[in-house]
């Protein structure tokens, strides 16, 4: 048995308002466990692949677990443009998390899933940039190309960068290595972290680079070993 999501319509306009998008028809529903992993499955998941998952959306589709309706907020803006089919999947995270934090009025509107990837965005990228999250989420949400738009802030902000080798270190992840499923859909896992974009060269933005690998083919992910800064 599912019901609808709390405060999915405030929340869409919030979002909307900030951004400076329309999300289109939104169908935010929050589900139990064995709810959640018949949605994946449908989506091409294994069930073995849906564990552990609190927020999942496929479409106009949101899925929030019943005892985790504080990633409805992270969800919806995944909805609206900010996620890993249209960005580097660290990358979308982290920005995803700090737009949050930016825009939740109550402590209950979101708790962190993505410390790791939102620390990087907070400390790294959006200083370099001279943005908020909101400011850089509306401009990619926007934006046809994200990875070649923030590729381009970035190089903008120093010029020294490969703006070529950037973007495609800033694609989406792979149709070899899907976020997965059948159809476009992105899922959100209570504390794991996702695969950051390869930054740590002598040109790159200066942050401690964690190789990331994929578990099972799904957007679990466990870190493999740590790049050196390259200064």
């Amino acid at each position: 048995m599912d019901t609808a999501c709390p405060l999915q319509n405030e929340l869409t306009q919030r979002i909307e308002g900030a951004l400076g998008v329309r999300m289109g028809a939104v169908n935010c529903r929050l589900v139990d466990e064995p709810g959640m992993t018949g949605a994946m499955k449908r989506s091409g998941w294994a069930a073995s692949d849906t564990r552990g998952v609190i927020g999942f959306q496929v479409g106009k589709h949101v899925y929030v677990r019943q005892d985790t309706p504080w990633t409805v907020l992270h969800e919806l803006i995944h909805r609206s443009g900010v996620n890993g089919d249209r960005l580097n999947r660290y990358v979308a995270e982290g920005l995803t998390e700090a737009i949050a934090l930016e825009l939740k009025r109550s402590p209950n509107e979101h708790r962190p899933t993505y410390p790791t990837e939102t620390a990087w965005v907070q400390r790294e990228l959006l200083p370099r940039l001279g943005m908020t999250a909101v400011q850089l989420g509306s401009t990619l949400a926007k934006t046809r190309n994200a990875p070649r738009e923030l590729a381009d802030l970035i190089h903008q902000n120093d010029p020294k960068i490969d703006k070529i080798k950037l973007e495609r270190e800033l694609q989406p992840q792979r149709p070899e290595k899907p976020t997965i499923g059948s159809r476009s859909c992105e899922p959100t896992r209570f504390g794991s972290t996702a695969t950051p974009p390869s930054l740590a060269h002598r040109e790159g933005l200066g942050y401690l680079a964690l190789r990331i690998g994929l578990v099972g083919g799904a957007a679990l992910v466990l870190p493999r070993a740590v790049s050196r800064i390259l200064q």
